[in-house]
C-alpha cells in the first residue's frame, strides 16, 4: 500500500492511541462466509486473521484450513462450487474490479484460468454445476452487460460464450445442477419491472422468461424436482419475500408467515430437511428464523440482538446439523457461532475465527422525522466522560443498505477520541419497506441529504451537541452524501469526509462499468443524455461553490465503481472557487478501504486527526434548515 499524496501537514492530536487504533482494525474478524451448496462443511471465509482481509479454505467438519489468496490489500469476494473442491477469485491486481475468473483447487496446487480468451471484465461472482464443469457469471465487458458460460469439453478444454447481452441491469446469474440452464433477473429502467430468464447452456435460441415481479433476484435451483425450478427473493407488496419459480408452470409458491415483518432474506436451504435459514431485516433489527418448508412453521433461533450475515449461501451446516454462521453487535467484534442442534438456542464462540473486543457503550435506536414528516431510524453512541462532544454523523453506502446493531471499528475510534457517533438509516436503506427503498429515485440524493440534515437537526434540539461540532462521514454512496450535504446546506457541518465518493453524477457516469450505468439509469430515470437536469441536480458539483466547510477526501487510483476523473475535476473546481479541500489517494480501488488493514488504520488516522483540528476553529452559530 502506497500513498501518492499527502494533505497539508498537521499538528492536532486526537485521544486514541496509534496502538489502540490498529488494535481496532486488526482484531481477528470475519467478513464474509461462502458455503458449498453439496457440502455445507466447507466454505471461504473472508477474514483478516493474517493481516488483510484474505480467502481461506475451510474444513469445518476436519477443523483444517489454509489462506487461498495473498493479494496486497486483500480480497473481498470469492466463490465455491456446489462440492467444495474449487474456488473462483477474480484475479484482480490493481482493485479496479477488472480481471478473470482463477480457479483454485481445495487441496492446493497451480490457479488456472477461466476465461483466458476474455478481455478483463468487472464481475462480483461465478455458479457452477455439481460436477464444475459448467460455470456462469454475469459481467460488465465492452459497455454491456452479459452472462458468460464456459464449458470443459470432452478433451478437457474450455469453451466459454456470452449466452445473453444487455444494456439493462442483470442480476448475478446462477447455474443449474446439471450445467443446462442459467437464470439471471434483467430490470428494464423505463418500466422498473424485473423479470426472471432461463438461459440454455447450450443453445442461443433457448430463452424462457417470467412473469414480471417488482423487483426480483434468483439465488438457486431446485435439486429436487426436474422442471426448471427456483428459490429467488422477490418484492411481494411492501416487502421481499423468497419464493420457489417453475419456469413450465409459471407456477409461484411464496415463503410466508404471519410472523414476518420486514424483508426475508435466505441464508441457507437445505432441501432434504426441508429447511431454510432466514433473516427478517426490519428496521435496523434483525431475527434470525427456521422455516419449515413442508409445516410452514416458524421458529425463532440464535442469538437475539445483533447481526448476521443475510446472503445466501452464509450458514455451514455440520453432519450434526449444528449451524456456523456470523454474528456480531455493536459492543461486540465479528464472530463465528457455533448454533447446537436440535434447539439452536445456545452457541459457542469458535476462537480462531473470533474477534477479541467487548464493550459496554449504551446503544440508542431513534426515530426522529425528517423534512417531510417521514420517521427515519438511526443510532446514537455517546463518549464515555466527556462533556458536550463533537458528533460524527456516519452515513452509509449502497444506497440499498442498513445500518443495525453492528460491530464498527471506525465508530469505536471516533468514540475512543471522544466523538459521539451517530449513524442514520436514510431513505434507500433496506428493511423499511419499498417506499422508503425507492424513494430516493427520480431524485438521487435530495431525501438522503434531507435525512441526514433532519438527524443533525434533532442532535443539536435533544442537547448531543451544539450546532459548530457536526461532522460528516462517508464512503462510496456515504461520501457521496456527504459532499451533496456540504453543498446543499452550507452552513451546518463543522468538516466532511468522504471516501470513494460521487462527486459528478454526469462524469461518473461516462466513466462507470455498464453493470452500474444500468443502475443509474434506473436511479436517475435516464441517461445524461435524456435526464440531464436530473444528474445535473444531484451532483456535488453544481453545488461547489456554496461549500463552506473543509473537506478530507479519500479515493482510490484505481477505483472502477466511482473513478478517480470526477474527484479531481472536482478538487481542481473547488481550488479555483477557494474551497478548502484535501485529498488522499491510494494505489487501490474501491474495495480496498474494505480490505486493507494498514491502509484502512491510516486512513482512520488521519480522519481523526483532521476532525480534531477542525474542532478548534469554531464556525459561527449556524441556521437550521
Amino acid at each position: 500500500m502506497k500513498i501518492l499524496s499527502h494533505m497539508t501537514k498537521q499538528t492536532g492530536e486526537h485521544n486514541i492511541s496509534k496502538l489502540r487504533l490498529r488494535s481496532l482494525f486488526k482484531t481477528p474478524s470475519v467478513q464474509y462466509l461462502f458455503t458449498a451448496r453439496n457440502a455445507s462443511h466447507k466454505a471461504i471465509v473472508v477474514s483478516n486473521r493474517t493481516g488483510d482481509y484474505q480467502l481461506h479454505a475451510v474444513d469445518f467438519a476436519s477443523g483444517s484450513h489454509r489462506q487461498i489468496t495473498h493479494k496486497k490489500g486483500g480480497v473481498l469476494f470469492g466463490s465455491i462450487s456446489p462440492d467444495g473442491q474449487y474456488f473462483y477469485v477474480l484475479n484482480d491486481k490493481t482493485g479496479s474490479e477488472h480481471a478473470h475468473f482463477m480457479r483454485i483447487s481445495f487441496d492446493g496446487g497451480r490457479s488456472i484460468d477461466m476465461t483466458p480468451h476474455l478481455k478483463p471484465y468487472f464481475s462480483y461472482s461465478i455458479s457452477a454445476s455439481d460436477d464444475a464443469k459448467t460455470l456462469v457469471f454475469t459481467a460488465s465487458l465492452n459497455s454491456r452487460n452479459n452472462v458468460f458460460v464456459t464449458k470443459e469439453e470432452k478433451n478437457g478444454v474450455r469453451k466459454t460464450r456470452a449466452l445473453y447481452t444487455s444494456a439493462n441491469a442483470l442480476s448475478e446469474s446462477i447455474c443449474s445442477p446439471d450445467g443446462t440452464y442459467a437464470c439471471v433477473a434483467e430490470t428494464k429502467a423505463n418500466t422498473k419491472q424485473s423479470t426472471l430468464l432461463l438461459l440454455s447452456t447450450t443453445s442461443n435460441e433457448h430463452v424462457v422468461r417470467s412473469r414480471r415481479f417488482d423487483s426480483v433476484t434468483p439465488l438457486v435451483f431446485s435439486q429436487s424436482t426436474t422442471q426448471p425450478t427456483i428459490l429467488a427473493l422477490a418484492r411481494m407488496g411492501n416487502w421481499l419475500r423468497p419464493i420457489l419459480y417453475d419456469f413450465t408452470s409459471k407456477r409461484i409458491l411464496a415463503v410466508r408467515h404471519h410472523a414476518f415483518r420486514g424483508d426475508i432474506w435466505v441464508l441457507d436451504w437445505n432441501e432434504g430437511r426441508e429447511e431454510m435459514i432466514l433473516c427478517d431485516v426490519y428496521q435496523a433489527q434483525q431475527k434470525l428464523y427456521m422455516y419449515n418448508t413442508r409445516t410452514r412453521t416458524l421458529r425463532r433461533i440464535g442469538p437475539r440482538n445483533g447481526s448476521f450475515n443475510f446472503h445466501f449461501g452464509s450458514v455451514v451446516r455440520l453432519a450434526d446439523n449444528s449451524l456456523i454462521l456470523k454474528w456480531h453487535d455493536f459492543n461486540t467484534s465479528p464472530c463465528l457461532i457455533h448454533l447446537h442442534a436440535p434447539d439452536y438456542d445456545t452457541w459457542d464462540e469458535i476462537p480462531e475465527w473470533s474477534g477479541n473486543i467487548k464493550t459496554n457503550y449504551d446503544v440508542r435506536s431513534v426515530w426522529m422525522h425528517s423534512s417531510d414528516k417521514q420517521r427515519v431510524q438511526m443510532w446514537i453512541v455517546r463518549p464515555k466522560d466527556v462533556k458536550n462532544p463533537p458528533f460524527v454523523i456516519d452515513v452509509h453506502g449502497g444506497p440499498h443498505g442498513v445500518i443495525g446493531d453492528e460491530f464498527s471499528p471506525e465508530a469505536h475510534a471516533w468514540l475512543e477520541s471522544g466523538f459521539g457517533y451517530c449513524a442514520v438509516n436514510y431513505r434507500g436503506s433496506i428493511g423499511f419497506g419499498r417506499k422508503f427503498e425507492r424513494k430516493i429515485y427520480g431524485n438521487p440524493g435530495h431525501w438522503e441529504v434531507e435525512d441526514i440534515a433532519a438527524a443533525r437537526n434533532w442532535l443539536i434540539q435533544n442537547g448531543y451537541t451544539v450546532s459548530e461540532k457536526i461532522i460528516l462521514y462517508g464512503w462510496s454512496w456515504g461520501g457521496y452524501v456527504v459532499l451533496l450535504a456540504l453543498g446543499k446546506y452550507p452552513g451546518l457541518w463543522s468538516c466532511g469526509i468522504a471516501g470513494a465518493a460521487i462527486a459528478d453524477c454526469i462524469m461518473q457516469y461516462e466513466d462507470e462499468p455498464a453493470y452500474f450505468k444500468a443502475q443509474d439509469r434506473e436511479r436517475f430515470k435516464g441517461t445524461p443524455h435524456t435526464a440531464r437536469a436530473r444528474y445535473v441536480r444531484s451532483s456535488p458539483i453544481t453545488y461547489a461553490g456554496h461549500i463552506q466547510a473543509p473537506i478530507l477526501l479519500f479515493h482510490g487510483e484505481n477505483d472502477a465503481r466511482c473513478p478517480e476523473r470526477q474527484i479531481r475535476y472536482f478538487v481542481k473546481t473547488l481550488k479555483k472557487l477557494g474551497g478548502c479541500v484535501s485529498v488522499e489517494w491510494f494505489t487501490s480501488g474501491h474495495t480496498g478501504e474494505f480490505t486493507d488493514t494498514a491502509l484502512r488504520t491510516l486512513l482512520m488516522d488521519k480522519a481523526l486527526r483532521f476532525s480534531t483540528i477542525m474542532q478548534k476553529d469554531t464556525p459561527q452559530e449556524q441556521n437550521v434548515p
